[in-house]
């Protein structure tokens, strides 16, 4: 009769979370479908997406041809994975000193990482932000960050020159952020579409400026940001799967070089750019989210090492992972793969906790801070200093 109970009881527990993630689902679409926006008929912006190379039969399409639902073994793994998909602990990071990334130098590279896909870059005397998202949770009921406190307060941010976005995911894409610092930023760059999203936020349109793949747009005669092509998908919500474009960004001024991958599998147009456009000083590059069932549009670690090598970089800093949990490996896995594989093809790779100040040209950090960390090691986190790496 017991052994019957816990039967019960157990089965029981499996149907109230299988009715309780159908409930976050209807949620997260309620919610998704509200903050979707999309230009109207006669809309300028609507004329460019309509003219581009990408747009087919309503949507924006990829390099490789990819369509993937969510499958019951999806949901199924979510549930009742067993992968250690969020740290135990509190991860190392520092709250942001602006000051830091400031210079006297008129030719400089300073970056930090707010977290995920969100860098603070100085460069040349330009205030560049990429993918701000400065909130906690990034939807309603969506995921969490690991360290639950944000490395930055939005409000300190001033004088913004360029804010970069890469497509129109929460993760990437964060209402509070953005209506936050509109004010202080002085150009937004997006791929197409994405500007109704921000003008419905209140972004003036006058501020944005919206880009297909391999268009540039100078912010003056010093600093060009490029639109260059990923591999991803885009969507708010149910209705508007792939209406905008997604992409990646070479970021030039006249002394510095630099890449940003936003969200991307691995395809052949690494490559590509790299022969156009490289080499750069710094690849900031996509490492994390990653599973065998949407590997056309995330890189394994392998992957993204690979990627790095095609564009020419001479560093590479991945990014996208540590902060959230969107996917079904452990949270440590990717740097675990990547660090192997760079090292295999002599890739080297910048690894500073989140909100640490890299210059670049000078001493770079590369500690494998995430070691102590790990499940199998498990050891209380050194205090010892970071070792440096000298550019050359």
């Amino acid at each position: 009769m017991n052994i019957r109970l816990k039967h019960i009881i157990k089965r029981l527990g499996k149907i109230a979370i299988a009715l309780m993630l159908v409930l976050t689902g209807f949620v997260f679409i309620i919610n998704s479908v509200l903050s979707a926006a999309q230009y109207e008929q006669g809309d300028n912006p609507l004329n460019k997406i309509q003219a581009s190379p990408q747009y087919k039969d309503g949507k924006f399409t990829n390099p490789l041809p990819w369509d993937e639902s969510p499958s019951f073994g999806m949901f199924k793994k979510y549930i009742f994975g067993k992968e250690q998909r969020s740290p135990k602990d509190i991860l190392p990071q520092s709250q942001i000193d602006l000051n830091l990334l400031e210079s006297t130098d008129s030719s400089y590279l300073k970056v930090t990482n707010a977290g995920h896909s969100s860098l603070l870059i100085h460069m040349d005397g330009y205030r560049i932000l990429t993918d701000p998202v400065y909130e906690a949770k990034i939807t309603p009921v969506g995921p969490t960050r690991f360290n639950k406190e944000v490395p930055i307060d939005p409000t300190e941010l001033k004088d913004i020159d360029v804010v970069v976005i890469s497509h129109n995911h929460y993760d990437h894409l964060n209402k509070y952020s953005i209506k936050m610092i509109h004010k202080e930023v002085a150009r937004f760059v997006v791929p197409l579409g994405v500007g109704a999203q921000l003008e419905k936020w209140g972004v003036s349109r006058e501020k944005i400026t919206e880009l297909d793949w391999w268009d540039s747009y100078e912010y003056d005669d010093k600093l060009t940001i490029t639109s260059t092509p990923s591999q991803h998908f885009s969507g708010r919500g149910l209705t508007d799967r792939n209406k905008t474009l997604w992409a990646s960004y070479v970021i030039t001024t006249l002394d510095h070089n630099i890449y940003f991958s936003g969200d991307s599998g691995y395809f052949d147009g690494f490559k590509t750019i790299g022969e156009k456009y490289g080499p750069f000083d710094i690849a900031f590059m996509e490492c994390g989210a990653y599973n065998k069932a949407w590997t056309y549009v995330h890189m394994f670690p392998e992957e993204t090492v690979q990627a790095s090598l095609d564009l020419k970089a001479h560093f590479v800093w991945p990014i996208h992972w540590g902060t959230f949990n969107l996917a079904f490996h452990d949270w440590f896995d990717p740097m675990k793969r990547v660090t192997l594989a760079a090292d295999a093809k002599g890739v080297r790779l910048l690894t500073p906790i989140f909100g640490q100040v890299v210059e670049y040209p000078g001493r770079m950090q590369t500690e494998k801070w995430w070691d102590p960390y790990l499940p199998e090691l498990n050891p209380e986190p050194s205090a010892g200093s970071t070792p440096q790496l000298e550019t050359p």
